[in-house]
């Protein structure tokens, strides 16, 4: 029964990963267009994942995010490489500075897929939408 409990636990760790800078709407709302800068920004949600110098002056910071979760059909002997997969989401978010350093606007950009073999490929099961609406 000991070794049964273990290799769940090790599936469930094994089943999911992610990357990037998770960026949520209570952190955009400290964040004031006219008002906050670039060093607010980054000491409210880090460092971002890419930093853009425009050619007019203005910056744009991009805040990256990946998760990936296996889905537990997956582990099934045999039938989970037919009927098992994985389901993604990513999110972008994206804050636009002035020459002089200030908040312009904040955008967010949310991506969820999923894929599989056989019966599972091309399917989503249901992800939870957190796009920043900020």
């Amino acid at each position: 029964m000991k070794i049964l409990g273990l290799i769940a636990s090790v599936a469930l760790l094994a089943g999911c990963a992610a990357a990037g800078v998770k960026v949520t709407d209570q952190q955009l709302s400290v964040l004031k267009p006219g008002e906050s800068t670039e060093a607010h920004a980054a000491q409210v949600l880090g460092k971002p994942t890419v930093r853009t110098r425009m050619g007019d002056g203005t910056t744009m910071l991009t805040y990256s995010y990946y998760e990936t979760k296996v889905r537990p059909e997956t582990f099934i002997p045999f039938a989970g490489a037919f009927i098992g997969g994985s389901d993604s989401r990513s999110t972008v978010v994206t804050l636009n500075f002035d020459q002089e350093g200030k908040l312009l606007r904040t955008s967010s950009t949310e991506s969820t897929f999923g894929s599989g073999m056989g019966i599972a490929a091309g399917a989503v099961s249901q992800v939870p939408t957190e796009q920043p609406k900020q």
